[in-house]
């Protein structure tokens, strides 16, 4: 080290630029001949032009190789990812079923034992304790259904008559949103389903677009009879869907940016319900402005398809 500074010293300034410029025109030549020696490596000069076509196609398919393993890699950890948060969450939902199931037992004991003034406290408190177990089965059922463990019972369903429904029940989201939620339509439009996921899935779908459409604005509803299939439409009037959320949003537990209040098994457990039913549910932005949820479900003969 000390005979490099020395040798630098004596050359001065405009001799150690000198050496830097040779140096790099050095590098610079060690890399034209690498790339040389490889491509030599690979194509040889009397190889003829259907190697060299072949050795580029085999590059390519190695690159893409490599793309697909890491993106495999990706989706793999990202699933075991969600598989230990369900398995988290479905251990804290069975706890605290437990504990509310012994909480009822006591407020039920404590209403027999206390007068009238006392006991509208206690309803009010049985309401909380409803409105809680309910989410707790909210979460656990998001998790059967994810796992195929609640089978379906088909009968037919008016599915007009089930959206009005779902519209009834949306009304105090709808009322203080100031938000429309316009069903057209043929009436009487029917097909085989199970009476209760089925308007589960439904209302989800539409609370959702209550939630993320302009105040004051439409939610429109369509219905379509495409012969062997039934097609919803869903539109709102909102921002849309950000990119980045649209290749995530019926994952479980996904709440994207714009999510609003909740746990993010609503659009998760709509699309269990309406594969098990045999049918798609996509999501798209509209041209202008708000998002679209698209629903298309066969028409069956009991729980099975007819052939297509």
């Amino acid at each position: 080290m000390g005979a490099v500074w020395m040798a630098l010293t004596l050359l001065g300034p405009a001799g150690c630029g000198v050496l830097l410029r040779h140096l790099r025109r050095q590098k610079r030549e060690m890399a034209r001949l690498t790339e040389q020696i490889e491509h030599f490596l690979l194509y040889p000069r009397d190889a003829p032009a259907e190697s060299l076509a072949e050795g580029e196609a085999a590059n390519l398919y190695n690159q893409i190789s490599r793309l697909e393993q890491a993106l495999l890699l990706q989706e793999a950890t990202a699933a075991r990812r969600e598989n230990q948060m369900v398995r988290f969450t479905e251990n804290i939902a069975h706890q605290m079923k437990n504990s509310l199931t012994a909480l009822q037992i006591q407020l039920d004991m404590l209403e027999l034992q206390t007068g009238e003034a006392e006991r509208e406290t206690l309803q009010k408190s049985q309401c909380c304790m409803d409105r809680l177990t309910n989410e707790v089965d909210r979460i656990l059922q998001s998790s059967q259904l994810a796992e195929g463990e609640i089978a379906m019972r088909f009968e037919p369903l008016d599915l007009r008559r089930e959206l009005d429904t779902c519209r009834e029940r949306l009304a105090p989201i709808t009322t203080a949103r100031g938000v429309e939620i316009r069903i057209t339509g043929p009436e009487g439009l029917s097909l085989p389903a199970d009476p209760f996921w089925l308007p589960q899935a439904l209302e989800n779908v539409l609370k959702n677009a209550a939630e993320h459409t302009a105040s004051g604005s439409c939610v429109t509803v369509t219905l379509a009879d495409m012969g062997q299939n039934i097609r919803i439409l869903v539109e709102d009037e909102g921002p849309g869907i950000p990119l980045e959320d649209l290749a995530a949003l019926f994952q479980r537990f996904h709440r994207g940016k714009t999510a609003k209040a909740g746990y993010g098994i609503g659009l998760s457990m709509a699309k269990d319900v309406i594969t098990a039913h045999h049918g798609i549910i996509t999501a798209r932005n509209r041209e202008r402005v708000g998002a679209v949820f698209e629903i298309v479900l066969p028409v069956m003969d009991g729980a099975r398809a007819y052939p297509g």
